[in-house]
């Protein structure tokens, strides 16, 4: 307590330097607080189970060549084939390749000739083989049966009779309900769609969309110019079986154009902006740690070759090394001390605008304590150094002057 005036008085004559120091604090704490919420909730992102088996998963797609080819009968003869390859445990047809960026979507309802209070979600056309073949776990009722596919024209239009649908969508239509055997409306539609089936989880097409998981799957296949295959393969034996994939579908009928990729690439370009954001931030949480660490020395540097005359003085009156340091870590921690609680303050407001304006994730109060005791750390550890130095200051050098 006997050194806290002098402390102030030094600090109130060097003001200007210290209030710097106390906002490029403040300015690093606000800073770094947001960017560990927002990198939390991109690796959350980028975490979350996707319910599909990625790494068994090869994805084809094909265009046919004659305009007039006949789609249907080359799915069934292509899946037969497919099913048949060594190492292969099931293969399945879909409009839309899951996680990949591309789909499509629509809005359903509980009641029928609803126009408004919809729910939108993912929609997948496949088969009863689909399920299977990426690995989705059915939690309640059945899978689709041969009987309830649909084939059609690209201009024809049917209505869907059953649909599989992911259970947080069952659980956004009808919360704390049995969801099998309710009906289910697409658009301001009156025919309903019975629900037979629900997965675990499937993220969909899209996993940046904010209704991400909300998925829902009809027996249907569309007569187009090209169509996408999924390719479930035994663990292990997944880029074995892609080299003979082309030439066996090629064989088989050469009449289109064939490409394949596995899933797991689509995965991960779908993450690759969330990957990149999160390096990026922490590099600038780094340097931002880096700077303000450097003005921190060099301002200590600076206040002690200027007092080291009095410092000499304090050892030559009997003052201990450890005194020294005491004294310019007690200096920093006020500094620091003011810097944090300023920095704290920004940190909640800037979030506020953040939250609202951008859809950021919130800042609670547990990683901004967080924040706060690293930047402290950083703060001491800057510090340590230089009053180490000080403490070593001769008390010959007072009399150096005179």
């Amino acid at each position: 307590m006997l050194e806290l005036k002098p402390m102030l008085s030094a600090l109130w004559r060097n003001k200007i330097s210290a209030l710097l120091i106390a906002l490029q604090l403040a300015l690093t704490l606000a800073i770094i607080s947001n960017i560990v919420v927002i990198v939390q909730d991109r690796i959350e992102k980028i975490e979350r189970p996707t319910g599909i088996a990625v790494e068994e998963i090869i994805a084809i797609n094909f265009m046919a060549i004659p305009q007039d080819y006949d789609m249907i009968g080359a799915v069934s003869a292509d899946l037969e084939l497919l099913r048949e390859l060594p190492h292969v445990k099931d293969a399945t047809v879909t409009n839309q390749v899951p996680i990949s960026g591309s789909g499509s979507a629509g809005t359903f309802y509980t009641q029928p000739n609803q126009e408004i209070g919809g729910t939108n979600s993912n929609r997948y056309n496949t088969e009863p083989h689909f399920i299977d073949t990426l690995g989705l776990n059915l939690v309640a009722g059945r899978n689709f049966t041969d009987a309830e596919m649909q084939f059609f024209d690209p201009n024809e239009l049917k209505e869907m009779p059953v649909a599989v649908i992911t259970r947080q969508f069952a659980e956004k239509l009808y919360p704390n309900q049995d969801p099998i055997g309710k009906p289910l409306y697409d658009g301001n539609s009156s025919h309903p769609i019975e629900i037979i089936g629900v997965v675990e989880r499937h993220l969909g097409a899209w996993v940046s969309w904010p209704n991400a998981g909300n998925v829902a799957f009809f027996p249907a296949v569309r007569n187009t110019q090209d169509k996408n295959y999924l390719v479930r393969t035994e663990p292990g034996m997944r880029d074995k079986v892609l080299k003979t994939l082309v030439e066996k579908l090629s064989e088989r009928d050469p009449q289109r154009v064939i490409k394949t990729r596995v899933l797991s690439e689509y995965v991960a370009r779908s993450y690759v902006r969330d990957n990149l954001m999160v390096k990026v931030l922490t590099i600038v949480a780094a340097m931002l740690s880096f700077i303000v660490a450097l003005g921190i020395v060099g301002l200590t540097i600076f206040w002690i070759n200027q007092r080291a005359k009095q410092i000499g003085v304090r050892r030559a009156l009997g003052a201990t090394r450890a005194n020294i340091s005491r004294y310019f870590l007690l200096e920093n921690s006020l500094i620091a001390g003011t810097g944090i609680t300023i920095g704290s303050a920004a940190a909640l407001i800037a979030n506020h605008y953040m939250v609202r304006d951008y859809s950021q994730p919130s800042l609670t109060l547990v990683p901004l304590a967080i924040c706060a005791l690293l930047v402290l750390l950083v703060s001491f550890t800057a510090a340590l150094t230089p009053a180490i130095r000080a403490a070593n200051i001769s008390p010959a050098t007072a009399t150096r002057s005179v």
